[in-house]
C-alpha cells in the first residue's frame, strides 16, 4: 500500500509540475492575444484580410492548448491507473 501512496504522490507532484508551467504559457499567450488585439483595433492600415487571419491564428492556437490540456489531463489518469495496477499485480506475485 505504501508503495502505491508513493507512485501517487510522484504522479501529482508531476502534473501538478506540469499544470503550474502550462498555466503560465497559457497566461503569457491570453496577454499576447490581448496586446495583439489591442494593436489590431489601434492600426487603421492594417488590411481587414490580414486581422482576419491573425484572429484565425489565434483562435487555433487557444483550441491547440485546450487539446493539449486534455490530452495531458487524460494521459496523467492512464499513468496512474497504470502504475497503481502494475504495482498490485507486482505486489502479488512477491508474494507468492
Amino acid at each position: 500500500m505504501q508503495n502505491e501512496e508513493i507512485t501517487k504522490q510522484m504522479i501529482d507532484c508531476h502534473k501538478a509540475a506540469f499544470e503550474t508551467g502550462f498555466n503560465a504559457v497559457v497566461m503569457l499567450q491570453e496577454q499576447t492575444s490581448k496586446a495583439m488585439d489591442n494593436f489590431l483595433k489601434q492600426s487603421p492600415w492594417i488590411p481587414v484580410q490580414s486581422k482576419s487571419v491573425i484572429n484565425e491564428w489565434t483562435s487555433m492556437y487557444k483550441k491547440g492548448t485546450v487539446d493539449f490540456k486534455e490530452t495531458a489531463d487524460q494521459n496523467y489518469e492512464k499513468l496512474a491507473e497504470m502504475l497503481t495496477s502494475g504495482l498490485s499485480a507486482f505486489q502479488g506475485k512477491s508474494k507468492k
